[in-house]
């Protein structure tokens, strides 16, 4: 009995999993035109974004880089956050990656996946990477322009939290990347909320 009564509110979670992923949207992208120039440093270093669209829960951010013409490895670390710091500088830290260690890098531009674990972001935002334990020679990130989704100043941040430097163009200094989103988690519950108050109902009718 118990079992037959779960198997509704099992479904219904799978349900509203599937109506996240439906309602995913991709938020920035500059993954189109190279411009053939590439940014190099030790340092954490991306790009500020004006994101599209109104989904602003960070499911996904995929980051350019390039290992000049040589297949290898990295060490790869990312960042997204606030642009609240003095004269618009990227701020307060919104989300940090684990590291990810000996990624392969096939030497052209490689789009390299970060799961984002639903940050909330604002409207303008920074996302930086920090690349280290290169083989078998440095690694950078690609330039693009212009972004298709979203937009982007002609200039990237490189640093770290309180010593942050523009890059600045021109020419543009924007940087491969890609960032996925979905709706706000009230916006989700406005949708999944009436589903679990009948399906509630419906338990409630066959206890009586």
């Amino acid at each position: 009995m118990h079992a037959s009564r779960t198997i509704p509110i099992t479904a219904l979670l799978l349900c509203a999993a599937a109506l996240s992923d439906a309602d995913a949207g991709v938020i920035y992208d500059n993954t189109t035109t190279p411009t053939g120039s590439s940014s190099f440093t030790a340092l954490q270093i991306g790009d500020e974004v004006n994101a599209a669209g109104s989904e602003r829960s960070v499911s996904l951010l995929e980051i350019g880089l390039t290992q000049q013409g040589f297949a290898g490895t990295a060490d790869l670390q990312a960042w997204l956050y606030a642009n609240d710091g003095p004269g618009g500088q990227p701020g307060a830290m919104l989300w940090q990656s684990a590291i990810l260690n000996d990624v392969p890098l096939t030497g052209g531009n490689d789009l390299i996946p970060f799961p984002v674990p639903l940050v909330q972001v604002p409207n303008t935002f920074t996302w930086t990477v920090r690349i280290s334990d290169t083989s078998p020679v440095a690694v950078g990130l690609p330039h693009f322009h212009p972004p298709t989704v979203g937009s982007s100043p002609d200039h990237a941040w490189f640093g770290g939290p309180g010593s942050w430097t523009r890059l600045p163009g021109p020419p543009a200094r924007d940087l491969m990347a890609r960032v996925t989103a979905i709706p706000e988690p009230a916006s989700a519950a406005v949708v999944v909320t009436p589903l679990f108050a009948a399906a509630l109902a419906r338990r409630s009718r066959r206890r009586t």
